[in-house]
């Protein structure tokens, strides 16, 4: 009887790195053991994560999304995204990751410079298709920031910090988003708090499901944080917990044996009962029903 699976392993920066702890560009059959040793096993980074498969054909399933990929996708990868890579030939390419201490997404003053619409969309990643001239461009960036780590002279980590920004704004002019933030669009102060809602639902959403918890953390109204919400992502405070506290659901019934009635533990519920209908509620199905589906599903071609 196969053992019945728990939890969601979780992979730290320093598993992949021996030099420095905050910032890794490595080919992928460069990382050894401690890359290839994930393969088919669905597990989480504790850091940000950028894949450029470069050659090889691969399954890549990024929150119950499978996608059938080939040569020169990029995928972005955000903190606590369940992942899983299965190859179905010999892959090739590089690995870029990173955390929040060297690129500071999470701080207001990086957001107008940098799409970190890469990382944090309503579908938590992206997926991109580079030609073969943009190829070019990448690779150019790539090698450079390779050869830095490698040679470490001075101010290499402001010379990675420029490259990275760089990789970033092309991969979103690739992608078709806009780079610049202007000021009209985004005021400074509601950003802010924006970026600081996000990241208390990720450290709290286990233990806060309404939009008063988080407003009164934010030291604010609830009606303005909802305003706010709407404002810069289109949809409610009370919207981005729900579907924070679904997707948590979703990844475990997903990548794992529990029965609903765990998960609804795991995630805070103090009736399991009150998880399901809640769950179908706000996804047309119920756990057993989403994870019986999940199962059968591929996503669309990369």
């Amino acid at each position: 009887m196969a053992e019945k699976r728990e939890n969601i392993g979780i992979v730290s920066l320093p598993e992949y790195t021996h030099v420095d702890p905050d910032f890794v560009v490595s080919g992928l059959c460069e990382l050894g053991d401690s890359f290839f040793d994930q393969i088919g096993v669905p597990h989480r980074h504790d850091f940000y994560t950028i894949y450029w498969i470069k050659a090889g054909k691969l399954l890549h399933t990024i929150d119950g999304v499978t996608h059938e990929v080939k040569k020169n996708t990029l995928f972005f990868i955000a903190p606590g995204q369940v992942h899983n890579l299965q190859a179905t030939e010999k892959i090739e390419g590089y690995m870029i990751a990173f955390r929040d201490a060297f690129m500071c997404l999470k701080d207001q003053s990086q957001v107008s410079g940098i799409n970190s619409g890469l990382f944090f969309n309503n579908q938590f990643s992206s997926v991109i298709h580079i030609n073969d001239e943009q190829e070019k461009d990448i690779d150019a960036i790539v090698r450079l920031m390779m050869k830095e780590l490698t040679l470490r002279e001075p101010e290499y980590e402001t010379a990675l910090y420029g490259l990275l920004r760089y990789f970033l704004v092309l991969a979103s002019r690739i992608k078709g988003e806009n780079v610049a933030i202007t000021p009209e669009q985004h005021a400074a102060h509601n950003s802010s708090i924006f970026l600081k809602f996000k990241n208390l639902i990720e450290e709290k959403y286990h233990q806060l499901k309404t939009v008063s918890d988080y407003a009164g953390l934010l030291y604010i109204k609830p009606v303005l944080l909802n305003e706010i919400s709407k404002q810069l992502s289109g949809i409610t405070a009370g919207e981005h917990i729900r579907n924070r506290v679904i997707l948590e659901a979703q990844r475990y019934l997903y990548n794992t044996d529990l029965t609903a009635k765990e998960i609804a533990y795991k995630l805070g519920f103090d009736d399991p009962h009150y998880f399901s209908r809640f769950f179908k509620k706000y996804t047309n199905q119920s756990p057993s029903e989403f994870k019986e589906a999940s199962r059968t599903s591929v996503g669309p071609s990369a």
